[in-house]
C-alpha cells in the first residue's frame, strides 16, 4: 500500500513509540507512526477505521492551501515576502560543497549543488527565518507600543502549522512561514499571540480582548485559516 484516499503513504518506525500515530504532513503527505516491531500488515485496517477522519483532514489542509504530494517542488525563481513588501528574483549557480544563499538588493544568489533540492530548500527556509526575525520583531514591538501589551521573549520557528503560539511566561514563538503573509494578517496574528499574554486560552475573555483592538477579528481569523495558500510549496 503506497498510498491512501489519494495521499502518498509513509510508515515510520519509532522505538519510543508506545501506540499508532496516523497524521497527515504537508509535503509529505500520510504519514503513519508505528512503534518497532509493530505488524505493518494491520496499517491497511487502521487507516480505514479512521478514514473519515483522514479524508476530512485531508480536505481542510488543502482549503487552506496545503501540499499532500509528497512530491519535492521545483525551485523557486522567485520568493515574495508579502508581510515585508519584497520580492527576490532567484539566481541559481552550480557548485561543489554546501550550499549558500547570498543577498544582493532584490537577488539571492544560491550556490552549491543544483540537483540537491532538498539542501537547497534547506538553506532557504533558514534565510526565511533569518529575514522573519528582522521584519516581525520591530513588527511585534509596533504592536506593544499601539495596544499596551508586552512579551518577554520572542522565537522564530519552522513549524509545519501552527502559526503561531505563547507560553505563559510570555514567550512569544512565530512560524517563520509568517514572512509570506499580507500584513493585515501577520499583524492579527501578532495581536492574536499578545492577547495570550493576558489570557491563556480561548476564553469568551480571551476573544473579548481581541475584539477590543480588531474589531474586524472574526473575518482575519477566517482568513487566517486559509494562509497556507501563500505559503510556497519549498516551504511546507
Amino acid at each position: 500500500m503506497t498510498e491512501f484516499v489519494g495521499l502518498p503513504l509513509t510508515i515510520k518506525i519509532n522505538p519510543r513509540a508506545k501506540r499508532v500515530l496516523v497524521k497527515l504532513v504537508p509535503g509529505v503527505g500520510l504519514e503513519v507512526v508505528v512503534p518497532r516491531g509493530f505488524d505493518h500488515a494491520l496499517v491497511p485496517d487502521i487507516l480505514l477505521e479512521k478514514q473519515r477522519w483522514i479524508e476530512r483532514t485531508r480536505d481542510i489542509l488543502l482549503a487552506e492551501g496545503r501540499d499532500l504530494s509528497g512530491e519535492l517542488p521545483d525551485l523557486p525563481n522567485v520568493i515574495d515576502f508579502k508581510a515585508w513588501d519584497r520580492v527576490y528574483q532567484v539566481d541559481y549557480l552550480e557548485r561543489s560543497g554546501p550550499v549558500k544563499v547570498i543577498e544582493n538588493v532584490a537577488r539571492l544568489q544560491v550556490s552549491g549543488p543544483v540537483e540537491d533540492r532538498r539542501s537547497i530548500f534547506e538553506a532557504l527556509q533558514i534565510f526565511t527565518a533569518k529575514k522573519a526575525r528582522e521584519v516581525l520583531l520591530p513588527r511585534l514591538e509596533f504592536m506593544c507600543r499601539h495596544t499596551g501589551l508586552t512579551y518577554t521573549a520572542l522565537r522564530i520557528r519552522r513549524q509545519k502549522t501552527r502559526w503561531g503560539s505563547c507560553s505563559a511566561r510570555g514567550t512569544i514563538s512565530l512560524n517563520a512561514k509568517l514572512l509570506f503573509l499580507p500584513l493585515e494578517l501577520v499583524d492579527h496574528l501578532l495581536l492574536h499571540e499578545l492577547c495570550h499574554t493576558r489570557q491563556l486560552n480561548h476564553s469568551k475573555r480571551y476573544w473579548a480582548l481581541v475584539a477590543s483592538y480588531e474589531p474586524d477579528y472574526l473575518r482575519l481569523e477566517d482568513e487566517v485559516k486559509h494562509g497556507g495558500k501563500y505559503v510556497p510549496r519549498w516551504f511546507t
